[in-house]
């Protein structure tokens, strides 16, 4: 589930179902989604609105979130913007007077807005670079993005010199944003990754899996 905003797109909208047999009260925000030290980061913005803010869903029902541009984008012409919206189950009165223990659920909805550049450009195999770092936490895996669209990266999976397959993930990995580098940690020992290993993708939904290349990253 995501959202994509073309340079001329003002909103965008959620629905949002309670499929449980409670009223369900929840909080959405938008906040801004860049990368920075290989990890996710979020901040808040101003550039961004969701609508309502706050809600109430009785069992079965359904309200439509919108997501709402108040701004111009900050880097206009150059790429991509990210966005996350977060929507959060709030807490009942009963839930905060039980003493068992009551789990509350957070949604988070990629959001992405194209600028003019970005609007006819791809995240494709070509535009992404990928690195194996063993480091003190273990082994790593490091891909750079250097399109000016996202990539999302799932069905990863190594191929070795010998022919062998070795899945990283058959779902989702993650994202990686324009510009920016991502790292995920791998449950493989150190000595699994050799020369002559292949790194294939399925890049934003695309049925069929591409290379990306392995080595030291671009600087």
């Amino acid at each position: 589930i995501g959202l994509e905003f073309t340079p001329a797109s003002p909103a965008q909208g959620l629905w949002l179902t309670n499929t449980g047999d409670k009223t369900l009260h929840a909080q959405a925000r938008v906040y801004q989604w860049t990368q920075v030290g290989d990890k996710d980061a979020l901040a808040p913005t101003r550039s961004m609105l969701a609508s309502p803010p706050m809600l109430s869903l009785d069992p079965g029902g359904r309200q439509l979130v919108r997501v709402i541009r108040t701004g111009g984008l900050a880097v206009a012409n150059a790429g991509e913007e990210a966005f996350r919206v977060l929507i959060d189950e709030l807490p009942q009165a009963d839930q905060r007077q039980s003493s068992s223990v009551e789990y509350v659920l957070r949604y988070s909805v990629p959001v992405f807005v194209e600028s003019a550049a970005s609007s006819t450009a791809t995240a494709a195999s070509g535009t992404l670079h990928a690195m194996f770092d063993h480091g003190a936490g273990g082994l790593s895996l490091a891909v750079r993005n250097d399109a000016s669209k996202h990539a999302q990266l799932s069905n990863v999976s190594l191929l070795t010199a010998d022919g062998r397959t070795i899945v990283l993930s058959d779902g989702l990995l993650g994202y990686v944003l324009p510009g920016m580098t991502m790292r995920w940690p791998l449950k493989l020992q150190a000595d699994a990754v050799g020369t002559g290993m292949q790194l294939k993708a399925r890049i934003n939904g695309e049925p069929i899996e591409q290379a990306i290349p392995v080595g030291d990253l671009p600087r």
